[in-house]
């Protein structure tokens, strides 16, 4: 998991700020700032509020893995376009929470770094209703409601996923190979028996720590 340091670094250059500029936010000198992403020099809690105003993330993402919302974009047109006749809403919430969480379990890392809220129809990323609206407005989404579902199917031939490493498609492709065939309330029972869900409370963020204690037969799929 990435250090404060590390975070506050990754975030200031996928901005595109230079040191000079965010020691000039803060107040401080650049070689001050230096020390900082040096890791020899602690921030203040005044001067941590400040960089989650400007670089306007949670505070608490300060100190968590970045999340990657272009990536995690990237990650729901990837997984959109293995249902060409559209995917009920919840279904496709609950391919990203198993990708993310499936990479962490393999890796140490999750696929997007995106945080995960415990619902009651299992974790959906914060991030994805509004990316929903966003990518609907945009056109490159269709949504229609089907017997009180809201099925989402791609609306455009556009397939950028540099952000995606071949690996990262590869679990994809499993995971949507394994429930394309299976009905929403199928995936949301498997994840209500997972730690992630069951180990949260509902509204609360849940930890990608969380996954590594399960059963590495039950991480994104059932046992057989």
């Amino acid at each position: 998991m990435a250090s404060v340091t590390e975070n506050i670094e990754n975030i200031r250059i996928s901005k595109g700020f230079t040191q000079q500029h965010v020691a000039d936010i803060l107040g401080i000198t650049r070689a001050t700032y230096n020390k900082v992403e040096n890791g020899t020099r602690e921030l203040t809690i005044s001067e941590l509020e400040n960089l989650s105003r400007y670089f306007d993330v949670p505070i608490a993402e300060l100190f968590d893995q970045p999340r990657d919302n272009e990536k995690f974009k990237q990650m729901y047109l990837y997984t959109l376009n293995h249902f060409k006749k559209g995917v009920p809403k919840t279904k496709l919430a609950k391919l990203l929470y198993l990708a993310d969480f499936t990479c962490f379990y393999e890796t140490l890392l999750p696929m997007s770094g995106v945080r995960y809220v415990c619902r009651e129809y299992g974790p959906v990323a914060d991030t994805f209703f509004e990316l929903t609206h966003v990518l609907f407005d945009k056109g490159k989404i269709n949504i229609k409601e089907v017997n009180e579902a809201f099925i989402i199917s791609p609306s455009t031939t556009e397939k950028e996923y540099h952000l995606l490493s071949d690996d990262d498609k590869q679990l994809i492709d499993k995971i949507c190979d394994y429930w394309k065939d299976k009905r929403t309330k199928e995936i949301v029972n498997f994840t209500h028996e997972q730690n992630p869900w069951k180990l949260s409370r509902e509204g609360e963020y849940i930890p990608y720590s969380s996954i590594i204690q399960e059963d590495p037969d039950h991480v994104y799929a059932p046992a057989i």
